[in-house]
């Protein structure tokens, strides 16, 4: 799709653990998407990370997000680590918005169109 959409020469997938990635780099990113160790150990040290390579109105993605902790699809029990940690954000004190991105248009997973993504801003 990337091809197709002309973009190889401004989209850039990486492969590697974020922190590993993000401590080596010095580019700076207009989007960064966060989809790995889904802990809230490591989420916690992911978002700072991300956000000192965040350009101006750069966001980053946060994949398994479950807004309060609670599940998005009947059956099917919510990712906390996400969640956690941007709470714990927030309680510190740290003034980040997320934005959930909850019903998309388009078919997701299990017969819906809910996501777990969600959108963080500084």
């Amino acid at each position: 799709m990337i091809q197709k959409m002309d973009a190889s020469e401004w989209v850039h997938f990486i492969t590697k653990p974020s922190l590993e990635f993000l401590s080596t780099t010095r580019e700076r990113f207009d989007l960064i998407f966060l989809d790995g160790d889904h802990s809230a150990k490591n989420v916690y040290q992911e978002i700072p990370a991300a956000l000192d390579h965040l350009n101006p109105n750069g966001v980053i993605l946060l994949h398994d997000y479950f807004p309060d902790g609670k599940p998005l699809w009947k059956g099917k029990p919510p990712v906390l680590g996400p969640w956690l940690a941007a709470q714990r954000f927030q309680s510190e004190g740290l003034q980040l918005k997320i934005l959930p991105l909850g019903k998309l248009p388009w078919p997701t997973k299990l017969d819906s169109n809910i996501t777990s993504l969600a959108l963080l801003v500084k």
